[in-house]
């Protein structure tokens, strides 16, 4: 029995305890501070585990996500702390088994009515899947991070706000990927109505592989505007767009400018029905040996529509291109994946803290490149209680 699974039961045992308690008061408290376990279970059938069109294998995939959130608040001020594991277990194929591990800490200070200082850090070790990765393998990494912010409201309607930080990245087989990233990013807002503010971002990352065989390090800045809004409870989004421009320090590779955007909306059409759009067009490093970054541009949507009180149907889609730099031998084409997805969910909230699920998720990827194609169809139930 893995780490995870241990820890499951554990936390499962622990909701039972204090279930009546956790009903009560949402949560559960030790002094001031919140203690918050949850726990994820999903079995997952899935017909092409390889994501390929030429080896697919079915199986079914055993989820266990347990985690738990502390939260503390102490005068104006507040910290908190996170953990969770995603252990996947496969049935038939077990060498495609992982376990991840996320953690992370955050400390916010309200220093008077103007100002407000955050600070933080996380560690993951995680992995991309087969489908989500170029090579067609899983890819595990390990990232270790620490970041900072600081956010002064200089008028009733002016706030400027000042983030950094800084992150490395480290790969167990591609480790032409390993780098540091460091970010720092700028953001003037002005409210010109009570819950509507247009602002200005700024941001400059600069990237250092470790490796001395990748000649990609570079600098990329970013020039956006946007307007973020909240106007009613049933409406709140933020769009943004600008222009991207990557400078690499080897003169062997070329520099390039795109225009970059994201969206992030939700709205209520009643209580019972809303939808969720995300999207965005990114410039990404590297992560097929030979390219020196890929562009991805896709949005995602998702519509919920409740109905007996305690019931949920959602609707999904999404469609996405990722655009890769430069050819690889021994293909002549630049190489560009379109991603479509379309799925659908019923929800099942028996209490506030346990809610049951079952999905159909339906996969395709064209690529242009052979090989690189692939069609997967997942069917999942799933148990979440979080307290």
């Amino acid at each position: 029995m893995s780490i995870a699974h241990r820890f499951a039961i554990v936390l499962v045992l622990a909701a039972c305890l204090f279930s009546e308690r956790a009903e009560a008061e949402g949560n559960i408290r030790f002094g001031k501070m919140e203690v918050h376990p949850f726990v994820s279970l999903k079995e997952v059938f899935s017909d092409n585990i390889y994501s390929t069109s030429t080896l697919q294998k079915n199986d079914s995939i055993t989820v266990t996500t347990p985690g738990v959130k502390l939260q503390w608040p102490f005068g104006m001020h507040r910290l908190e702390a996170e953990y969770y594991a995603v252990d996947s277990r496969y049935g038939t194929y077990r060498g495609e088994t992982t376990t991840d591990h996320h953690a992370k800490g955050l400390l916010g200070l309200q220093l008077g009515s103007f100002f407000s200082l955050t600070a933080g850090g996380a560690f993951d070790k995680g992995h991309e899947g087969r489908g989500s990765s170029a090579t067609g393998f899983i890819e595990v990494f390990r990232t270790n991070s620490g970041s900072a912010s600081a956010a002064y409201q200089l008028t009733g309607r002016s706030k400027v706000q000042l983030d950094y930080s800084k992150t490395t990245w480290n790969f167990m087989t591609s480790n032409f990927r390993d780098r540091d990233e460091g970010i720092m990013a700028g953001y003037l807002y002005y409210r010109f109505l009570p819950k509507t503010s247009a602002f200005v971002e700024y941001e400059r990352k600069t990237v250092d592989y470790t490796e001395a065989t990748t000649p990609l390090d570079n600098s990329m800045g970013s020039l956006l505007i946007g307007i973020t809004w909240e106007m009613t409870g049933r409406s709140k989004g933020t769009i943004k767009a600008g222009r991207t421009s990557k400078d690499f320090e080897d003169s062997a590779v070329k520099d390039f400018s795109v225009w970059s955007w994201s969206v992030d909306l939700n709205h209520k059409f009643t209580e019972l029905t809303s939808l969720t759009v995300v999207g965005q067009r990114r410039v990404n490093e590297t992560n097929a040996f030979g390219t020196a970054y890929f562009i991805t541009t896709g949005v995602y949507g998702e519509l919920k529509h409740g109905f007996m009180s305690k019931m949920a149907l959602l609707l999904r889609g999404s469609y996405g291109t990722d655009r890769f730099s430069n050819a690889v031998p021994p293909e002549t084409a630049v190489r560009e994946d379109k991603t479509r997805m379309l799925g659908a969910g019923l929800r099942y909230a028996m209490k506030d803290w346990l809610e049951f699920g079952a999905d159909y998720n339906k996969k395709n990827r064209d690529s242009n490149i052979t090989g690189n194609d692939y069609q997967e169809t997942q069917y999942v139930l799933s148990a979440n209680m979080s307290f």
